[in-house]
């Protein structure tokens, strides 16, 4: 019962973490957003920006699996994901941190069986920015 209550205070102070992050960036503070969100997914996650840059999915896929979390919680990571390069610019960066996002999107869908109509549309627009790259 401890450990579903910390568990739980974990996933609800994410939870508060990620509304503040929306909250800045609705407020023009799109800098202080991204900086908060990569702290966040840094203390929280245990994984550095660097490590997002540059290791691949499947790296990233192993540690996801290894850290065995909960569905709360990887939707928490993914949306993390999502507000630290939103709005998302043209770089490799942004790319390599979209592409780790949409692996942790489909492991919602098809490891934990959770969907969202909020995933969804994070996951269409990852794809149409994606795509976009792809053709240019």
């Amino acid at each position: 019962m401890i450990r579903k209550d910390f568990i739980d205070a974990e996933i609800q102070k994410l939870a508060q973490v990620l509304a503040k992050i929306i909250g800045l960036k609705n407020d023009g503070n799109v800098d202080d957003a991204t900086a908060l969100a990569k702290q966040v997914v840094s203390t929280e996650f245990g994984l550095s920006e660097e490590f997002l840059q540059s290791n691949s999915v499947d790296e990233f896929r192993e540690i996801l699996k290894n850290e065995d979390y909960s569905a709360e919680k990887l939707n928490l990571l993914g949306a993390i994901l999502f507000e630290s390069v939103h709005p998302f610019i043209e770089s490799k960066e942004t790319e390599t941190v979209l592409r780790k996002t949409a692996l942790v999107l489909n492991m919602l869908e098809t490891e934990y069986h959770q969907q969202s109509f909020e995933n969804l549309h994070r996951r269409e627009m990852i794809d149409k920015f994606l795509s976009n790259l792809q053709y240019e």
